[in-house]
């Protein structure tokens, strides 16, 4: 169960990476279509084409996709309560996109602290069944240290735990004084273990 929580916590933390990635990436498309220069007019066939192929190659220049460099608003600002800094790398992109990631951190937030609160209670159950297993176990050793198989043991035994002499035990129960003596050794060490 353990296994399944900590997968479910890796799962949504790369669907958070994946979602801070995707936003970085439109954050620098609408940045690079800003510093373009304005186009001329020019007839609606030739703008589909132009559009087409932009998303045919992906970004212009291949792989250039460094981050613009940002001032991060202070942590008192946002309400996220201070944390490790965010590596630069990750700025976050002002306007819209910076809300719509700053939501998507809260609720990711509170599904990893239900997932800790949901843990926390199973941990607390598991320490509950450990103990009831400790205390039946118990009760089994102590069941199977009285001979419970056969009546005359259990009979002798009950003779040995009023003190009664293994002679005496053993003419009552039909034993013989060696088997009489073992049920008394056997109540005595019973007695010992439960003081």
């Amino acid at each position: 169960m353990r296994e399944l929580l900590w997968a479910g916590i890796a799962i949504l933390l790369l669907y958070g990476a994946w979602q801070l990635l995707r936003a970085l990436a439109a954050g620098r498309r609408r940045a690079q279509e800003s510093a373009r220069p304005a186009r001329r007019e020019a007839p609606a066939a030739e703008d589909a084409g132009e559009d087409d192929e932009d998303d045919e190659e992906g970004f212009e220049g291949g792989f250039d996709y460094a981050p613009v460099a940002r001032p991060l608003p202070p942590p008192a600002a946002t309400g996220i309560p201070p944390a490790a800094p965010p590596p630069a790398a990750a700025s976050a992109p002002a306007g819209p996109d910076a809300f719509q990631l700053e939501l998507e951190l809260q609720r990711m937030r509170r599904e990893v602290a239900g997932l800790r609160a949901a843990l926390e209670v199973q941990q607390g159950e598991i320490g509950g069944l450990h103990e009831s297993v400790r205390l039946l176990r118990e009760q089994l050793e102590s069941a199977a240290a009285t001979p419970a198989g056969a009546p005359q043991y259990t009979e002798a035994l009950v003779f040995a735990r009023r003190g009664l002499p293994a002679e005496l035990i053993a003419e009552r129960c039909d034993i013989s004084v060696a088997e009489a003596e073992l049920v008394r050794s056997l109540a005595a060490r019973g007695e010992d273990a439960q003081r």
